[in-house]
């Protein structure tokens, strides 16, 4: 579903990822695990071309995105849901508003059609009984759930998600990985930056581990966590399981 050839990403002078190589293929679950500041979120900002990658190649369902016009862009990101570490939920609309809001405008969706599109992914995500409220007036995990939901009513083909818990208070964050954990049992193809060692070891069909602007190993969770490969993965899982 998605090839990644060669990436490279520079800021200035300034390497962040360097000649990364890998493949998600079709409901795989992804995740992408690593110390912070490494360029894990910048990485898959470059998958959507929110980030335009230095060098390297993307390619998504066959499609390469590297010269592409921005409407073309545009269109490959309809199919690659994206759930960041804020909210980015509209304030001064309503959840069942924000989550109806892009099947609208940009698919053309008629109002009744978007309306039980919506509900129906609320209740997928347990919030159908605050459709009429405001974001406000949820929790930071409430929040994160509509924006789940709200990426989804796009029907997209993959979801990427950027540490989609760092913002949480700890008792919050169980329920969003909860609304994860369903969408991988469902087959959705997931790339996910994440801290969760716990989500990655029972979720994720494999770990890409980045450290060093680079992706250091790749592997099947039970792999990962029990004999890593390279001394950088293990002097993170010793800060990691001492933590």
């Amino acid at each position: 579903m998605i090839d990644i050839q060669h990436l490279t990403k520079k800021f200035g002078k300034h390497t962040i990822l360097k000649d990364i190589n890998g493949t998600v293929k079709k409901g795989q679950v992804i995740c992408i695990i690593g110390p912070s500041g490494v360029g894990k979120s910048t990485f898959l900002r470059c998958l959507n071309h929110l980030e335009t990658p230095t060098d390297g190649t993307v390619v998504f369902e066959g499609k390469k995105m590297e010269g592409l016009s921005e409407k073309e862009i545009q269109k490959i990101r309809e199919k690659m849901g994206m759930v960041f570490q804020s909210f980015n939920l509209f304030p001064n609309k309503t959840v069942l508003q924000n989550v109806k809001l892009a099947p609208e405008k940009v698919k053309k969706m008629p109002d009744e059609k978007a309306n039980q599109l919506a509900h129906k992914l609320l209740k997928d995500v347990g919030l159908d009984e605050k459709a009429d409220a405001y974001p406000a007036s949820l929790s930071g995990g409430q929040q994160q759930r509509v924006a789940i939901a709200r990426a989804l009513a796009m029907t997209p083909d993959v979801m990427l998600f950027d540490e989609p818990t760092s913002a949480l208070d700890p008792e919050m964050v169980g329920e969003v990985l909860k609304v994860m954990q369903h969408l991988a049992d469902q087959g959705m193809t997931m790339v996910v930056v994440t801290h969760e060692m716990g989500f990655a070891k029972n979720v994720a069909d494999q770990i890409w581990f980045m450290a060093d602007s680079g992706i250091q190993e790749k592997a099947a969770p039970s792999e990962f966590f029990s004999n890593p490969q390279t001394d950088r993965a293990k002097e993170f899982l010793h800060k990691i399981l001492e933590a």
